[in-house]
């Protein structure tokens, strides 16, 4: 009885402890200093898109959709690690929005929105739930027009 007391009070101060020192977890520090880079992309592939479409006296395509996101980033923007980083670590979701579009990021973990980038402010990211504690599904912002405005 007394090694089984042992090991389970083993097992649970290395699962504890595991969760603030394992290199797999991110500090809440890191996690903003990764999204705010994050949504410094956003704004910045927001201008490429726009002026793609634009350049083509084209609208954004009814359809739009992640596939003609990265397919955009990937013809016509300069630094393609920050695509590939994009691509890689989120689940990435995108739509036609008024005259314009929409692309959320996800954690691909928990399927939580981490932001989304209505492109009607190519300077910022409008929606970033990831400064706040709550529980974000993993959906398209349904009343958008406020954060244009």
């Amino acid at each position: 009885m007394k090694r089984f007391i042992v090991i389970i009070t083993l097992l649970a101060v290395a699962l504890f402890g595991c969760t603030r020192s394992c290199p797999t977890q991110i500090s809440n520090a890191d996690k903003v200093k990764e999204y705010s880079a994050t949504a410094v992309s956003l704004s910045d592939f927001s201008m490429t898109i726009k002026g793609y479409y634009e350049s083509q006296n084209l609208s954004i395509p009814k359809d739009f959709d992640p596939k003609q996101f990265f397919d955009v980033l990937e013809k016509k923007y300069p630094d393609q690690s920050r695509v590939k980083h994009i691509k890689e670590n989120y689940v990435v979701m995108a739509r036609p929005l008024d005259g314009g579009y929409s692309v959320m990021l996800c954690d691909p973990q928990t399927n939580r929105k981490i932001m989304e980038d209505l492109s009607c402010h190519i300077s910022y990211v409008e929606i970033r739930t990831w400064e706040t504690n709550a529980e974000s599904q993993c959906v398209f912002e349904s009343n958008w027009k406020p954060y244009c405005e």
